[in-house]
């Protein structure tokens, strides 16, 4: 089976600086899905201040005012 860039502990380094985040020492505890969990939830962190700064336009194009 052919590994995908995901799967690889750089890709989500990588993704992590993207995101302004440096991972300043390296560890047993800077595994794969550390690494993984860690960009995800730091995404989704992001995507709700989003949210909440800029409003949820699908909430305004579902209901419309009267």
């Amino acid at each position: 089976m052919k590994e995908r860039p995901s799967d690889k502990k750089d890709f989500w380094e990588n993704e992590l600086k993207s995101l302004g985040i440096e991972p300043k020492r390296e560890n047993e505890f800077n595994d794969k899905v550390e690494l993984e969990a860690l960009t995800e939830i730091i995404k989704q962190v992001y995507y709700q201040e989003y949210k909440t700064a800029y409003g949820d336009s699908s909430d305004n194009n579902n209901n419309p005012k009267s």
